[in-house]
């Protein structure tokens, strides 16, 4: 059996330019592929961790319960790089009026005010500390969302 033969096929079978043309093809597409299915080149981004304390007012004992060391802030469906780190409470102030006609403050007795610590990683050489879209600041209200809980809270400490 003749390589190439009279009607320029090879090996009898397909024409040496089609099979020139279907080679071109193979090549695009598995390019293609190769393309689509590689990995996403890694950026190693340098960090710095902030903790900063959130305070949340009278809160029943339920989001307290709802809350462990170790979770993770959720946003728009995803974690975010924010672990709560340390959780305390006490007993949630409250204005009461007293027969005399003063305002007094007094504890709560079912109620709880709770300060959750969270670790938040912030690329170090950005100036602002984020909290999912939200600028961290001093005295500034931000979501404290995890899995089981989303409560409104404020940002009472910082600290690098």
């Amino acid at each position: 059996m003749k390589i190439l033969n009279e009607k320029g096929k090879l090996f009898g079978l397909i024409n040496i330019i089609d099979l020139g043309v279907l080679l071109v093809i193979l090549v695009i597409v598995a390019g293609g592929i190769w393309y689509v299915k590689r990995d996403a080149p890694v950026q190693i981004v340098n960090t710095k961790d902030y903790y900063v304390t959130l305070k949340t007012e009278a809160q029943p004992v339920e989001v307290l319960d709802a809350l462990d060391i170790g979770d993770r802030f959720y946003y728009g469906n995803n974690f975010l790089d924010v672990t709560i780190t340390d959780i305390k409470s006490e007993p949630a102030k409250i204005d009461v009026q007293t027969a005399e006609g003063d305002i007094v403050v007094k504890p709560h007795p079912e109620l709880k005010d709770i300060y959750v610590t969270v670790c938040v990683k912030s690329p170090a050489d950005e100036p602002m500390i984020y909290i999912a879209q939200t600028h961290a600041t001093v005295g500034k209200s931000i979501a404290l969302k995890t899995d089981r809980v989303e409560v409104v809270s404020v940002v009472t400490k910082i600290e690098e």
